[in-house]
């Protein structure tokens, strides 16, 4: 089945949540998206599907890794974010489906940046160690800049 027949049944502002039972980043984030879930049960529809059981429906979205949510609005998806978030920001998150509005919601989470930064200035002092090893450098440089740049609000980030 397509994803746009799946989604066709979203008609509420709705937020899928892509989790395995076996993902220590899913079991780690559910007590916080569960609670702010219940919170916001009036204004958003919250969905499970577990990536171990329903591999068909996991597949005909795309989905890659877990825990991975993905916003609904009007049946058609609006946004996708890959990985663990806080409470704070899945409270944000949960917020801007309820408005229509996910262009507000950082597409990248904060801890993704710390280790992107971390291992661009990591990789950039290998290079000037070995060397220098100019690539590596650039590279380095390349993944700190990429991790501060997607930390825009505008939704301009990339989407994963």
């Amino acid at each position: 089945m397509p994803a746009e027949a799946i989604l066709g049944g979203y008609t509420r502002p709705t937020l899928i949540e892509i989790m395995a039972s076996h993902c220590v980043e899913c079991r780690a984030m559910q007590p916080d998206l569960d609670a702010v879930a219940e919170a916001n049960r009036d204004m958003v529809d919250f969905v499970v599907i577990d990536a171990g059981h329903d591999r068909d429906v996991v597949s005909a979205f795309g989905v890659m890794g877990t825990p991975t949510l993905i916003a609904v609005n009007d049946g058609a998806e609006v946004a996708r974010f890959t990985g663990r978030r806080s409470r704070v920001e899945l409270e944000e998150l949960f917020a801007a489906v309820a408005a229509g509005s996910t262009n507000s919601v950082f597409k990248v989470s904060k801890s993704d940046r710390i280790v992107w930064s971390f291992a661009g200035v990591l990789l950039a002092g290998v290079g000037l160690l070995s060397g220098p090893a100019w690539v590596l450098v650039a590279v380095g440089v390349g993944l700190v800049g990429f991790a501060n740049l997607s930390r825009r609000r505008s939704g301009s980030g990339p989407s994963l």
